[in-house]
């Protein structure tokens, strides 16, 4: 007999992960990630096995390896973001992640396909150099309203995703920031 099948990836122990920079309850998480209460508490398992948590009765905090990797991962993005431009994909939820200092740019359309093998309907990607530009196009644009949402620095990169579902846009956008920064994907492959 099978057990049963996991409804969650890598990349939403990741999410919950990053929401540990503040004191956070389970049924709060669980609505935030829109994820099922008992899958947090797995993912929450998940990430106390790896020591990056502990559990009092108070609840689940950061372990001092869980401080550390968590600093080590702020060190290479943003919090994930809601977007809320109208005109941009006005349809959809979208999602921005800031991907800090990224050398060597890789081919625009591949990360855009890992946007949407993870459930997304898209992505924008944006680099920042005196301002934001899409790297992949002649077509100019102005974004200095996208700027509002981050603290950018030149060689930065904007990973924006766009989906139905909040969910699915967030888990877009920090796939394709795991292929943009190696330390997150090496955090993300010890899962």
């Amino acid at each position: 007999m099978v057990g049963n099948i996991p409804n969650f990836t890598k990349i939403d122990i990741l999410r919950c992960f990053l929401r540990f920079k503040k004191n956070i309850g389970r049924q709060e998480l669980a609505k935030d990630l829109e994820l099922g209460e008992g899958t947090v508490r797995t993912i929450l398992k998940i990430l106390k096995s790896k020591n990056l948590l502990e559990q009092t009765k108070k609840g689940h905090f950061l372990s001092k390896k869980g401080e550390e990797a968590l600093n080590q991962v702020y060190g290479c993005i943003s919090m994930p973001k809601s977007i809320m431009l109208r005109d941009f994909y006005p349809d959809f939820k979208k999602i921005g992640v800031q991907a800090v200092n990224v050398s060597g740019l890789k081919e625009i359309y591949r990360l855009r396909d890992i946007a949407v093998k993870s459930g997304a309907e898209g992505a924008v990607i944006l680099k920042f150099d005196g301002r934001l530009y899409a790297p992949d196009s002649d077509y100019e644009q102005d974004y200095t309203q996208l700027e509002e949402y981050f603290d950018f620095r030149d060689n930065d990169i904007l990973v924006i995703v766009f989906s139905g579902e909040k969910r699915l846009a967030e888990n877009g956008a920090l796939a394709i920031a795991a292929e943009l920064k190696s330390p997150l994907k090496k955090f993300i492959s010890e899962f």
